[in-house]
């Protein structure tokens, strides 16, 4: 039962990864092109990930930021939450 929570877990975190990064090549193939409906799937999944992202760097780093850096940030934060996730579930099962 606990590795198939975790293997769920774990897929959940690549697929919103997965989802980032395709929306980082939609957005360079297709610029502009929202109509396409994967193109409209992939913004309407990663949107929440990426705009709060996209907020504080603009905060704290004003508007001065000439490309959007909220996609890398959002994977390495995917990544350490996964890193955490993982183990505090294996820590409460086992």
């Amino acid at each position: 039962m606990t590795s198939i929570l975790v293997r769920a877990v774990d897929w959940l975190f690549q697929m919103a990864s997965l989802l980032i990064v395709a929306r980082v090549f939609v957005s360079w193939i297709f610029p502009g092109q929202k109509n396409n409906q994967l193109v409209r799937f992939v913004y309407r999944t990663t949107e929440p990930i990426l705009a709060p992202i996209r907020q504080q760097v603009r905060q704290l780093m004003g508007y001065k930021v000439p490309i959007d850096i909220s996609p890398m940030i959002a994977i390495l934060l995917l990544l350490a939450s996964r890193y955490f996730v993982v183990r505090i579930i294996q820590t409460l099962l086992y």
